[in-house]
């Protein structure tokens, strides 16, 4: 298209540009525009907001306030769309207080909102844990008759509510919704299911199951509540209830099932539901698989739980981080470790890298509790590069084993390969010397790195090998600059 002469009209490009979108892809379009550009292609008011939705949904705010500069310089008017696609970025990187603030601006200086960015803010609001400051902005919406509050808008902010166990809150403002004269919909009695069955207000959840017309989700609900609990009989319970009013089960449904069985570790019951649910024609996901590859690792059955990962790879799933943590953590726990390392050469040879070090690391801990230089070998030359993780399992290791400065090396190892150290590297190192009653080394390495150590993790370790005395000089020293150290002196009554 860009080639053509002439080229294109720009809303061509622009409906190329929104369905890559549209498929959770949100880099390329930044790329395609730029070339756009750079072939004097001028956007317009669309294009530019998919162009701010894509850095939003990159995180690249700072980006998205230069395309609505953008907009303004082209002698364009920001549109409704324009402004919540940026109060909708705000939200997703949890900046809502920025959002909340742009919302008031706006509408102060004329700007007429819609629903979408009413609902837009109340979502923002209430998935950081602020749906009581939704019930306050859905109050000031009706009070001053900007926009009507629609279904949506009222869905969000009961899920919210529910979300944060006030689920009588969010009864209540159903009520008033009603009263209103907007209907509560399949998605409002799925929130409140949830939020009764988490406050196990159970007769109010029969209550809404004999009272309205639920889909499969609002069942699923349900069963995940009951079977968490331990209830297997009543879950099925609910899914022959289910069954009876023409619902289908689907893939979660089955897998709600399996999951409660297997927390009872009635394996061969899980099985059993797995493949009726393939003879169902459901096609199993990731997380069928990884409730039973679960189940077997935690009865010793662990050859049936890597038979799982190979007919994963048979039906082209790919087995992923929690996969790989579940498996590994069987084998090495039942001994089974030169079978943990064949497993993961085999997989790189199909080419199914894992998605993190969750495998290596787990085989480099059971290592470290019996091979420990072979844990180091293994270290050096096999794990793709360590991360501060694989560092601490190394280095708590030789500290269990009293060779601290071995642990030392590896921490400077650490230092030349700039992997930022955490609380923990410096709680295994700090605690090793303070065992061994080296005080002073213990407080060079908390002196040298004052911006990674914590204050407390160096008054702990004194304090914990019986260093009393030590500990009030080092804090008579160090703590007056440090900012938790009125918290230290409490814990140790200074």
């Amino acid at each position: 298209m860009l080639h053509m002469h002439p080229p294109p009209s720009v809303v061509e490009f622009t409906k190329i540009l929104g369905a890559i979108v549209n498929m959770k892809d949100y880099a390329i379009p930044i790329y395609l525009y730029t070339q756009m550009e750079s072939r004097g292609i001028l956007p317009y008011t669309v294009t530019l907001n998919i162009l701010m939705n894509c850095y939003c949904h990159l995180g690249q705010l700072g980006f998205a306030f230069s395309v609505l500069a953008k907009i303004l310089k082209l002698g364009y008017q920001p549109s409704v769309v324009s402004l919540t696609t940026l109060i909708k970025g705000l939200c997703i990187t949890g900046k809502v207080l920025d959002a909340c603030t742009i919302h008031d601006n706006i509408v102060a200086k004329g700007f007429r909102s819609d629903q979408v960015m009413y609902g837009t803010l109340m979502s923002g609001l209430c998935k950081s844990k602020g749906s009581g400051n939704a019930i306050q902005t859905l109050q000031e919406l009706e009070a001053l008759q900007l926009v009507k509050p629609n279904l949506v808008i009222y869905n969000t902010v009961i899920h919210g509510l529910c979300k944060d166990g006030l689920v009588n809150k969010a009864q209540k403002l159903c009520s008033e919704m009603i009263q209103r004269g907007i209907f509560p919909d399949v998605v409002t009695f799925s929130s409140l299911i949830y939020g009764f069955c988490h406050a196990d207000q159970w007769k109010e959840v029969r209550l809404l199951l004999n009272e309205n017309s639920l889909d499969v989700c609002s069942f699923n609900i349900i069963m995940d509540a009951l079977c968490k609990q331990g209830l297997l009989l009543e879950a099925h319970a609910v899914c022959y209830e289910m069954i009876k009013r023409g619902v289908q089960p689907d893939v979660i449904s089955y897998t709600i099932l399996m999951d409660g069985y297997c927390l009872k570790c009635k394996v061969d019951k899980a099985r059993k539901l797995f493949d009726m649910m393939i003879e169902a024609g459901l096609v199993p996901d990731v997380w069928s698989y990884n409730i039973l590859i679960q189940g077997y690792c935690k009865i010793e059955r662990v050859d049936e739980a890597m038979n799982l990962c190979e007919d994963m790879l048979t039906k082209n799933l790919v087995p992923n981080a929690v996969t790989y943590k579940y498996l590994f953590d069987g084998l090495c726990r039942f001994g089974r470790l030169p079978d943990a390392w064949n497993f993961l050469t085999r997989m790189h040879y199909r080419g199914h890298r894992p998605p993190d070090l969750t495998p290596y690391n787990i085989i480099l801990e059971t290592l470290c509790e019996q091979h420990l230089d072979k844990a180091n070998k293994i270290f050096n030359s096999l794990i793709p590069e360590p991360n501060v993780q694989s560092y601490n399992i190394l280095i708590s290791g030789y500290c269990k084993n009293g060779r601290v400065d071995e642990a030392m090396s590896i921490y400077q190892n650490m230092c030349l390969r700039n992997i930022v150290r955490d609380s923990e590297t410096f709680k295994l190192l700090i605690n090793a010397f303070c065992k061994r009653k080296q005080c002073d080394k213990a407080i060079a390495l908390y002196k040298n790195n004052r911006d990674l150590c914590p204050f407390k993790i160096l008054m702990d370790g004194l304090r914990k090998n019986g260093m009393e005395e030590v500990a009030q000089r080092v804090s008579q020293l160090y703590g007056a600059c440090d900012p938790d150290v009125a918290l230290v002196r409490n814990q140790l009554a200074l």
